[in-house]
């Protein structure tokens, strides 16, 4: 199921995430993978050189689109969570909320233009992606199935 660092950047990866049990939720996984691919494209094009005006737009870019839709996520997923009791929620939350803390530092390395998050970020993603998703994310899948929800 788990392939090495180097081919999870590969176009396709997402099909490594587990199907945790909620349509909506799996939907919203896949969003993030295909943000963790665009962002990673970018990154590769910038190997070896420093990164224009433009670059920087499109990271930009990419970064706060992963932001907004991280934070949307969240809030759903745990929403959801909340709404149907799941016993698992206080330690849950308190991963997205490192998360968060994570993704807050790396966009402080954006805005100050510093080089050195592109690979780190690249990788942070689609390790928490995996990780998070095909373990933490998949406790709660047959919660879920149990309540009724697909």
């Amino acid at each position: 199921m788990f392939k090495k660092k180097s081919e999870l950047t590969t176009p396709g990866a997402h099909c490594l995430l587990k199907d945790v049990g909620v349509n909506a939720i799996n939907r919203q996984h896949l969003r993030l993978a295909t943000y963790a691919i665009e962002f990673n494209q970018i990154a590769d094009e910038l190997i070896g050189r420093e990164p224009t005006n433009q670059d920087w737009r499109k990271m930009d870019a990419v970064f706060s689109r992963v932001m907004r839709y991280v934070e949307t996520h969240f809030r759903e997923e745990e929403e959801l969570m909340r709404e149907h009791g799941y016993p698992g929620f206080d330690s849950h939350k308190r991963l997205h909320d490192r998360f968060i803390e994570d993704l807050v530092k790396v966009q402080s390395q954006i805005n100050n233009r510093k080089v050195a998050f592109k690979k780190k970020f690249g990788t942070m993603l689609w390790d928490w992606l995996i990780h998070h998703i095909n373990e933490e994310d998949y406790k709660y899948r047959q919660f879920f199935r149990d309540k009724g929800l697909t």
